[in-house]
């Protein structure tokens, strides 16, 4: 019997500085917003933010219908431009850090977005994408943007990788929904399964895969738009409105650096040629032809330690603004399509 319970002692010791380990290693509590159901309902461990409304602990409120993509919920956050109440603000939640962000050291992360179609509160659609911005605030109340996600408009769950490297000490994170666009809108983005990723168990694979870095064969139809490249689909994830003769495309990395190699295509020109992606921000100048179309095509000439190969990218006609992202791998490209109005046209964009 004193045997057994020195083993037993012993063990529960052993849990005890496992638990320890793994709580430090996620920073956070609830990472997968695990809670009860419920509108203006937190899960435990997140508080609401700022002057909005509380964000919603889903699935099951204000006709949101999609299943967790981790445990049993998630929370839903929206932007709002005209509403009952709350005009033109937008919902944040807040938690305390486990351990502070050092200054200067960089910080793996994943965390799971969706958009739902059919979000209403009371009689307000909410169907618009929004993004997803991460700030960092220190002790003493200063803040830093440390990621945005661009805009979410896939309905079904999708993981995002991303790096952080504050240049203040982060106590706390906010997450918050926010514009993708101006003037303000209604919006919703769904969140779920924010995992972080310890120095010695970091995400990425140990290589990268390399490709013969050729042009690639460009399939277009009947009205010039491409529909592969090399055998590879075009998927269209989203469509903007511009106005001109002249867009400004940059191009940068705003999640992990990780050797990813990229070529951008307008159509089938050739726009930015085998480029690697960084942090240092690459502007792009293109003449377009009102009342035509394009698509703005990424082609993966390899695959990152963090596949797909993903860009961050702002697109503008020196009025309008817009900021997407675009993912692609070895075997399918994904798009924006842009139209081009004539300068002085009135639809609403």
């Amino acid at each position: 019997m004193i045997k057994q319970s020195k083993i037993t002692h012993y063990a529960l010791i052993m849990a005890l500085l496992c638990l320890h380990v793994v709580l430090n290693a996620q920073q956070l509590q609830n990472p997968s917003f695990e809670g009860s159901y419920g509108v203006a309902q937190t899960p435990q461990g997140w508080t609401a933010f700022g002057q909005a409304s509380s964000p919603d602990t889903q699935p099951g409120a204000w006709n949101v219908t999609t299943p967790a993509s981790h445990g049993n919920s998630y929370i839903s956050m929206v932007c709002r431009g005209f509403s009952i109440y709350n005009s033109h603000l937008w919902e944040s939640c807040i938690q305390k850090l486990n351990t502070p962000l050092v200054v200067g050291q960089t910080y793996h992360y994943s965390i799971d977005l969706a958009f739902s179609a059919t979000f209403k509160a009371d009689t307000i659609l909410f169907d618009r994408p929004a993004q997803l911005r991460i700030w960092g605030r220190s002790a003493n109340m200063n803040k830093e943007l440390l990621w945005e996600s661009g805009a979410v408009t896939n309905k079904k769950w999708k993981t995002y990788d991303f790096e952080v490297t504050p240049t203040i000490a982060v106590d706390y994170f906010i997450l918050e929904a926010y514009y993708v666009e101006l003037p303000k809108y209604c919006g919703n983005v769904l969140i779920d399964n924010l995992h972080y990723y310890p120095p010695q168990k970091v995400k990425p694979r140990d290589t990268i895969i390399d490709v013969v870095a050729n042009y690639p064969n460009v399939n277009i139809d009947e009205n010039g738009l491409p529909i592969s490249f090399d055998g590879r689909k075009v998927n269209e994830v989203s469509e903007y409105i511009f106005k001109g003769e002249k867009l400004i495309i940059t191009l940068w990395d705003n999640r992990t650096t990780d050797g990813d190699v990229v070529s951008l295509f307008l159509n089938e020109q050739n726009i930015l040629k085998e480029f690697s992606i960084s942090k240092n921000r690459r502007n792009i100048e293109v003449k377009v032809e009102e009342g035509k179309e394009y698509f703005l095509t990424l082609y993966a000439h390899n695959l990152g330690k963090i596949p797909p190969n993903t860009v961050a990218l702002y697109i503008t006609d020196g009025l309008h603004k817009k900021f997407i992202t675009l993912s692609s791998d070895l075997e399918k490209c994904e798009a924006v399509r842009l139209k081009i109005e004539h300068e002085y046209a009135n639809a609403e964009l």
